[in-house]
């Protein structure tokens, strides 16, 4: 199910926040590989889109019609309940991961009403983040799906180890610039790395202010890339 939800949320371009899923089978790994099914989920947005359905073993790529500048998400507001079960996720996952690492929990008031925000650190903080925040958002992939599962809320999860989400928002904010800077110089337009949906989302709002170039996607799933451009 999770592989099948991944799928589905990189080839429609959308984050965990924008859709509603339910589970038509969950599947089975059947046994040394033998007698397994794929999961199969429905996704489906709250707008006008249709019904979008993914599976394991058959993804189909699509384009989101959703533009990851602005990627308004209809997220609730964090309750007591929301944060006490998000509380218990965190100490749960990282206590089963038996990992050297204190966890803080960021009072709503002192961010937003519809984020989670954790604060990570201690000597094993660099097995939460993994290669390029992968784990890191991966982790808190997971604790929105649950949340989600469990109580039909749609939050934002924050977890920043040692202050990583800061570092890695600078970094590519500088290199979007920089790039930008590019652009405008040579007037050809520059490929990015492919990056995950939040980070492209980084870049598009460090330069979409910018009246000399302008910024889109392009490719689907984990090859899609933000290109610059001059306008």
């Amino acid at each position: 199910m999770e592989e099948a939800t991944k799928i589905a949320l990189e080839d429609l371009n959308v984050n965990l926040e924008e859709v509603k899923i339910e589970v038509v089978s969950p599947g089975k790994s059947g046994i040394l590989g033998l007698g397994g099914e794929p999961a199969i989920i429905n996704v489906s947005y709250d707008d006008k889109s249709k019904p979008k359905k993914a599976t394991k073993s058959k993804p189909k790529a699509k384009d989101s019609k959703k533009s990851e500048k602005n990627m308004a998400r209809e997220l609730d507001d964090i309750d007591e309940e929301t944060e006490k079960l998000a509380i218990d996720i965190v100490n749960y996952l990282l206590s089963s991961l038996k990992v050297d690492v204190k966890t803080f929990f960021r009072d709503k008031d002192d961010f937003d009403t519809k984020s989670l925000y954790f604060e990570i650190e201690g000597d094993d903080s660099g097995l939460i983040i993994g290669r390029k925040g992968e784990t890191l958002r991966s982790f808190e992939f997971l604790i929105s799906f649950i949340i989600k599962r469990q109580l039909d809320k749609r939050v934002r999860v924050i977890l920043d180890v040692e202050g990583y989400q800061e570092r890695r928002r600078s970094n590519l904010v500088s290199i979007a610039e920089s790039n930008a800077k590019k652009v405008i110089k040579y007037g050809k337009p520059i490929k990015m790395d492919p990056m995950s949906p939040f980070d492209r989302r980084i870049i598009h709002l460090a330069l979409e202010k910018d009246k000399k170039v302008v910024t889109e996607s392009q490719g689907t799933g984990p090859r899609r890339q933000v290109v610059i451009k001059l306008k």
